[in-house]
């Protein structure tokens, strides 16, 4: 018997970079964690599945607020009245705000234990790659955190004199450019190869034994 969940995240991973397939990718990846969880019985791949499963349907969920919310006020028939405008426009920006919070909520959650989930796998399964997608994802931290000072102090440090004010002039200062892409250039380069691991790492887990024999390695309580 084979462990699905081996092809199942190896192939999520790799629709990560397959554009409008992210949807999918992320189904498949929670799948694979929660099959994963039960295999081994390891409740961080369980949980981290589930919450991944719970940050696709707010997400949603709030996509489908903010078009349900705008038609109500610009369709015929769903105007509000004008002394109601600031009412509506506040509550909506304040359903906004909660739904945007619950995703950013369960997006650091997801983060924390999709680090952890890969350090534990690389343990259970004595596999490097997932050690080193756990690590890369901490590096992606780091390289955000580097990143956003370093852009907003180059374009301070500019003091916005470089940027022209006559006519025909050229758009951008390719300095600033650059000095805003090359950091996230490097956050970009670190997240890409956390994902190239984490495929590696579910495609090379070992096959179970044949005749639907118990697992070689031991959970640990």
């Amino acid at each position: 018997m084979s462990r699905t969940y081996k092809w199942l995240g190896g192939i999520g991973y790799i629709l990560t970079f397959v554009p409008y397939a992210n949807s999918a990718s992320s189904i498949l990846v929670a799948i694979a964690w929660i099959l994963m969880g039960k295999d081994t019985r390891e409740k961080v791949f369980t949980i981290l599945g589930i919450l991944m499963i719970a940050l696709f349907a707010a997400s949603i969920a709030s996509v489908a607020t903010v078009f349900t919310s705008l038609f109500t006020m610009i369709l015929p028939g769903g105007v509000a009245p004008e002394a109601r405008v600031f009412e509506n426009i506040g509550a909506f920006l304040g359903t906004l705000m909660v739904v945007g919070g619950i995703i950013l909520g369960l997006a650091i959650a997801v983060f924390i234990l999709d680090i952890m989930a890969h350090f534990r796998a690389a343990k259970i399964f004595d596999n490097k790659w997932f050690r080193l997608g756990g690590w890369l994802r901490i590096g992606e931290v780091i390289a955000l955190a580097i990143a956003i000072p370093l852009i907003v102090i180059s374009i301070l440090s500019s003091g916005f004199h470089e940027f022209p004010s006559a006519p025909g002039a050229p758009g951008f200062p390719i300095g600033i450019l650059l000095s805003i892409l090359w950091p996230l250039a490097i956050f970009l380069i670190v997240a890409l190869l956390a994902n190239i691991f984490s495929i590696i790492a579910f495609f090379s887990i070992p096959e179970e034994a044949e005749g639907g024999q118990q697992s070689t390695y031991e959970v640990e309580f």
